[in-house]
């Protein structure tokens, strides 16, 4: 009995440092600060939780694909604190970074710019399902140790260098700063 437990323990321990390895949880974050954009933009706006746009996201790549002009950097502008505000309310627009907007969007998808301005700009290679436990404390303490507000949205773009690659996506965090 005792080896069973010593086993189950081993093997539970394992699986929890592959799955944190494979998250990017021992990756670091390269945190500075630059003047980023304008980004023109395709996307759908979404109210609700925040982990569930990858699916809004997928329709813009697809509807984008379908135009000739595949995205290659997703995003996503989320425009609430999940910490004060009810996660049925958050609301976020998600879908491509774009050179150009197709003439004839459909009756739901909208198009505009993410403006030039100044940023604490975070760029982490691990998934960005954990994102807000790794790269946001991280950004919001350099923020307190350098004086700086954050005055807007924050802003994640997506970038997906290869599918077959492990370590293959990059994220940039944009905070807007003052």
């Amino acid at each position: 009995m005792k080896y069973i437990i010593v086993f189950v323990t081993v093997a539970v321990i394992s699986f929890g440092l592959f799955l944190a390895n494979y998250l990017g949880a021992f990756k670091g974050v390269d945190i500075s600060e630059a003047t980023q954009g304008p980004f023109k933009t395709v996307y759908l706006e979404h109210v609700g939780p925040y982990h569930k746009v990858n699916k809004i996201i997928e329709r813009v790549e697809k509807y984008m694909a379908s135009q000739g002009a595949p995205c290659g950097r997703t995003f996503g502008e989320y425009m609430d604190d999940p910490q004060t505000v009810e996660e049925a309310r958050l609301r976020s627009k998600v879908g491509c970074l774009v050179e150009t907007v197709p003439a004839n969007l459909p009756e739901d998808f909208k198009s505009g710019e993410i403006p030039q301005r100044k940023y604490v700009v975070a760029v982490f290679t691990g998934s960005p399902g954990i994102g807000p436990l790794k790269v946001y404390p991280r950004v919001n303490d350099y923020m307190i140790k350098q004086n700086l507000k954050q005055t807007g949205a924050i802003i994640e773009i997506y970038e997906i260098h290869s599918i077959t690659e492990k370590n293959a996506m990059t994220t940039t965090y944009l905070f807007p700063v003052q």
